[in-house]
């Protein structure tokens, strides 16, 4: 696996981190009026991790 590779992973799963919940919500799942307490800790992380695959998308076709 290439770090390019690595890359890509991270930013699907900060993006699934990111729709994730709002997804939820529009599904019925969450009980709150808007964003929850839980649900902005996940955005935070879900923030964090698309920025390290961002990160790591310009180191190319080296090895992770």
């Amino acid at each position: 696996m290439t770090k390019r590779q690595l890359g890509y992973l991270f930013i699907l799963a900060g993006l699934a981190g990111i729709f994730g919940p709002f997804l939820a919500d529009l599904l019925g799942a969450g009980q709150f009026q808007g964003v929850g307490p839980t649900q902005r800790l996940v955005l935070l992380a879900a923030v964090a991790i698309l920025l390290v695959g961002l990160s790591l998308l310009p180191l190319g076709d080296r090895p992770a």
